[in-house]
């Protein structure tokens, strides 16, 4: 019984040492415009090399990304005021030479096709018009907008992720804030 249990281990420690771990992002670029009665969010994720290199020889790749306001305080922890998260999964097709971008904000899933990767991850990787509504309603103080982007590994079966809990769920975690405004 011993032999089998250490056997398992051996098998699952060279499981985990193998698993494909693609490159992801480098840095994100954030803008903010602020309106009269909102607060418009732009972002643009600048991919690396290898993220790249990956998706144009037919690996798919599948990102989050996480668009915040923070209300700055000086002596307590941040207040979060309110967020959108939105997913983008790329995956190339080589049959039908195509790439293929879905977008699911909220509810709604949004898929678009491309000929080329660079038209692909342009269209992608660029967040555009995140708006945060009432903004005349928020309370006088110093706010600040935190983007983060989290790029997906391959993903574990469902019985070894409960045992594996020790294993990230994610590549790589960007995260970058932008700087201080007041509000309103």
């Amino acid at each position: 019984m011993k032999k089998n249990i250490i056997g398992f281990l051996i098998c699952l420690l060279i499981f985990i040492l193998t698993l494909d771990y693609a490159f992801a992002i480098e840095d994100i670029d954030v803008s903010i415009k602020k309106n009269l009665n909102s607060l418009e969010v732009n972002a643009r994720i600048i991919p690396s090399r290898e993220f790249i290199e990956d998706f144009k020889s037919g690996m798919g790749k599948d990102i989050q990304i996480l668009i915040e306001l923070y209300r700055r305080w000086s002596i307590i922890p941040d207040e979060f005021i309110v967020g959108r998260k939105i997913q983008r999964t790329f995956i190339p097709d080589p049959i039908k030479e195509e790439y293929i971008v879905k977008n699911l904000e909220g509810q709604i899933l949004k898929e678009k096709r491309f000929k080329n990767s660079t038209d692909a991850l342009a269209w992608g990787l660029n967040i555009e018009s995140v708006e945060f509504d009432n903004i005349k309603n928020f309370d006088q103080g110093k706010y600040y907008i935190k983007v983060t982007v989290e790029s997906n590994i391959k993903k574990l079966p469902l019985i070894l992720e409960h045992f594996l809990f020790f294993i990230p769920k994610y590549d790589i975690k960007k995260v970058k804030e932008s700087e201080r405004f007041n509000l309103p």
